[in-house]
């Protein structure tokens, strides 16, 4: 079982080489096969070298499970306390070997060195790990893992007592490890393998939830989440608010510099706005050029404070190639969600806003909140706008700002 479980870990670790955390799994596996082989298939002469031999695949299980279930969730694992650990309890039974002919000793040796190890990490992942079912039955299998390491021993020694090493394979002690050790392992590897395949799952879904270029959401899948946020803030009286991002002029971008250009400046910005929100936020490309947010737990106006910082952001942004520095700008509408009110019409005001962005000039953010005969005023929050930059020396790249259209105005693109 325990060999069907490392082969298992090595081909998902196969199909996807970059999960480190599954190769490590395998080998964990593959180190408690070899450890559960020698206590089997050992000789019976060998006496207390078994538990002496066994203790270094064990532990080395240990090392390598716990990595691989710590690093699945993003947490360091204790790697030098871990193998220090290992390394005592060895030491600790080198010397335990000369002393009578008790076998007892050396097993408490190596349960307490496996069992502080499984502890810690129990530790570690109760504390950064997910709270759904996988997650939650990892976590059991952990629990019920560490303590068994401690509540095994006690309870067969007190059956047994004094376990001679010619005795050993006779003892109440081998026949609860191997049954515990059986019934154990596969609900164990059960959870590993349910959090491996969550993960795989998880995986396929961002790949197809996700836009190529920007690496934010794509339309559909942005759309769900964000009616399901809404429908929860509605429930939960909690504000939210939805940006909509526009980069003006983006047509030029395409027809003067080509499309490949184009597509890093898709890029950029994507890869902006993925830095500048919280986790809690909400992203996606609802448009060729066209960008949403849904800020939650925000007003307007901390809504309107991003939109300005992700235009000013935007001005910064990288586009061209050595001999050109292309400079973009982008106009945005900020709209705060009204009570019982969906998607659709949240989006509409959002929409309107950033039109009033794009009447005013563009390069400049509106809120939905700001009438339109103020938007007419210019009430809209704006900066001056980015001037043309003339070209400079010749080892210099040229700077253009594409808030200035330099289509023929035969061509013009209301973008």
């Amino acid at each position: 079982m325990t060999l069907i479980f490392a082969t298992a870990f090595l081909v998902i670790w196969v199909r996807d080489r970059r999960r480190h955390e599954n190769l490590a799994l395998s080998i964990g596996w593959l180190m408690m096969t070899s450890g559960f082989s020698i206590s089997l298939f050992s000789p019976d002469h060998w006496g207390r070298a078994i538990p002496a031999v066994t203790h270094v695949p064990y532990t080395l299980s240990a090392v390598a499970m716990s990595w691989g279930i710590l690093t699945r969730i993003g947490v360091k694992p204790p790697l030098v306390t871990q193998l220090w650990i290992a390394t005592t309890g060895f030491a600790t039974m080198m010397l335990a070997q000369n002393v009578g002919n008790s076998i007892v000793t050396d097993i408490y040796i190596t349960n307490l060195a496996c069992g502080v190890m499984i502890t810690l990490t129990t530790q570690l992942f109760a504390q950064s790990a997910g709270r759904d079912l996988v997650e939650r039955f990892l976590l059991v299998m952990l629990i019920l893992t560490a303590a068994q390491f401690f509540i095994r021993p006690i309870v067969s020694f007190m059956f047994d007592g004094p376990i001679a090493a010619e005795t050993y394979r006779q003892s109440t002690y081998y026949f609860l490890f191997n049954w515990v050790f059986a019934c154990g392992s596969v609900l164990f590897g059960l959870a590993q393998i349910s959090g491996a395949v969550k993960d795989q799952v998880t995986a396929l879904h961002h790949k197809t939830s996700r836009d190529d270029l920007s690496g934010l959401l794509i339309r559909g899948e942005f759309e769900a989440q964000v009616e399901s946020a809404l429908a929860k803030a509605n429930v939960e009286d909690i504000n939210t608010a939805l940006v909509i991002g526009d980069i003006d002029h983006f047509k030029q971008v395409n027809d003067i510099w080509g499309h490949q250009t184009g597509d890093g400046a898709i890029a950029a910005f994507g890869e902006m706005v993925a830095a500048m929100i919280r986790s809690s936020d909400i992203a996606g490309r609802v448009g060729g050029e066209e960008f949403c947010i849904l800020i939650w737990d925000a007003d307007e106006d901390i809504a309107a404070g991003l939109a300005e910082r992700l235009r000013i952001r935007t001005n910064s942004l990288e586009i061209g190639n050595n001999t050109l520095d292309v400079r973009l700008t982008a106009s945005f509408g900020v709209a705060q969600q009204e009570k019982g009110e969906g998607y659709r019409t949240l989006f509409a005001r959002a929409d309107s806003a950033l039109y009033a962005s794009k009447q005013a000039g563009r390069n400049c953010v509106s809120r939905a909140d700001v009438t339109a005969t103020e938007n007419s005023s210019a009430e809209a929050l704006r900066s001056p706008q980015s001037q043309r930059i003339a070209p400079q020396s010749a080892e210099f790249p040229t700077k253009i700002s594409l808030n200035d259209d330099l289509t023929p105005s035969g061509e013009r693109y209301a973008g």
